[in-house]
């Protein structure tokens, strides 16, 4: 029963309607995934809810962070790339660096900060060495939602024929997939 709970489950994308709340519906999302399964759990809706109004601020806080973060690695990516003479490798490649430190301790601070209660710097430092320490869990996930990126970018028709499952209960999915990587690494 818990994994078709997921059908029903498009919520992650309406609290992502403003963008800067994107943070806190993945965190909600996260827990959610991580109760679907409990058999004590509550209306997954009043679940996802009540996770998002507790965790709302921490969660909105670091993703604000890690959009002013990924802003700068973009930035230098873009200067490295179209600005530089010649390309300039330095810059190239402190963005990649960058960039892959930070979308892997996004991987697991928003379920970090969803099952436990600490400070944003603990929830980053422990996020970081999750993303560390449990490397190939983190590369998974680099799989798990990277995937449906390279295929929007390199078979964009593929959008057209599957952009209804995006659009219903994608990111659902990825929230599910990711806890079922995550699941065993995080007591």
């Amino acid at each position: 029963m818990g994994a078709a709970k997921i059908f029903i489950f498009p919520l992650p994308y309406l609290g992502c309607i403003p963008v800067v709340t994107i943070g806190a519906s993945v965190t909600a999302g996260m827990y959610c995934m991580s109760k679907m399964h409990d058999p004590e759990s509550m209306i997954i809706t009043v679940e996802y809810f009540h996770a998002f109004a507790v965790n709302f601020k921490k969660a909105t806080l670091v993703w604000i962070l890690f959009l002013f973060i990924g802003f700068i690695g973009a930035g230098d990516l873009f200067y490295a790339v179209r600005v530089a003479d010649g390309g300039n490798l330095f810059f190239f490649l402190f963005a990649l660096i960058l960039l892959f430190v930070l979308i892997s301790v996004m991987f697991w601070v928003f379920l970090l900060i969803g099952r436990y209660e600490n400070s944003i710097q603990e929830h980053l430092k422990n996020a970081l060495l999750l993303a560390v320490g449990r490397l190939p869990r983190t590369l998974l996930m680099w799989i798990v939602w990277g995937l449906p990126v390279a295929i929007v970018i390199f078979y964009p028709i593929w959008m057209v024929a599957f952009g209804w499952f995006f659009i219903t209960i994608g990111v659902a999915v990825l929230l599910w997939m990711s806890w079922l990587v995550q699941r065993g690494a995080v007591a």
